[in-house]
């Protein structure tokens, strides 16, 4: 019998992160979902869905987990998406008045403050990057029951979808369910992270100056 010589097996060269890995990585995430949160809860038809019986922080901890997870675990983005539609009870989607719109106005709106905490800290995605981000980032909104044609395909989609959001802010709403963001009892690194939502918001989404601005603001999201 003779002995069969087997061709030696090449590894194959690991893929690059795709860009929300890259965007996702480190804590600017829950920056910018905090930030993403205090717009909402401006927004008559968004706040509903912050209101849920978890803490905010937990809210935002758990939807940056499930944003990490759907770029590379997807059986796990399953399931916290799954354990999101079911502690806020489909709200995100089917808000009072059933508006087909809402789940995808608040996916603009993240994706939009992402990109927006990206620039503050100085790692901008070029434009072709930023496009792949938003396509990728289509995923997860489904996942928590949005339809895909109603989503963003493009960074000029999101920027519509987000002023549509802006036509409807209330500066003068009061912020009940983000109550406790300066919580002295709470870890300072929270309260750091709050001052950094508020300030990479546009003008249009806060009152007053921002906390923190310029290098500062980019040497403290980089820091964090």
């Amino acid at each position: 019998m003779t002995a069969t010589t087997r061709a030696p097996v090449t590894a194959r060269p690991a893929a690059p992160p795709s860009v929300s890995q890259v965007l996702h990585a480190g804590p600017t995430l829950e920056v910018a979902l905090l930030a993403a949160a205090l717009v909402e809860e401006r927004h008559p038809r968004l706040r509903p869905a912050l209101e849920d019986e978890r803490h905010p922080w937990r809210r935002v901890l758990d939807a940056a987990a499930l944003l990490r997870a759907a770029s590379c675990d997807p059986v796990r983005a399953m399931a916290l998406a799954a354990r999101e539609r079911a502690l806020d009870g489909g709200r995100h989607v089917l808000a009072e008045g059933h508006d087909p719109d809402l789940a995808a106005l608040r996916h603009a709106l993240r994706v939009h403050t992402v990109l927006l905490t990206a620039a503050a800290a100085g790692e901008a995605p070029t434009r072709a990057a930023a496009e792949r981000y938003v396509r990728e980032q289509r995923c997860t909104a489904v996942l928590l029951g949005a339809e895909p044609d109603d989503l963003s395909a493009t960074s000029d989609e999101v920027a519509a979808d987000v002023a549509a959001v802006r036509a409807e802010v209330d500066l003068d709403a009061p912020a009940r369910s983000l109550t406790g963001y300066d919580d002295e009892s709470l870890p300072g690194s929270w309260a750091q992270a709050c001052r950094l939502a508020v300030s990479v918001l546009p003008s249009w989404a806060r009152r007053g100056p921002a906390p923190v601005g310029g290098a500062d603001l980019r040497a403290q999201l980089r820091g964090l």
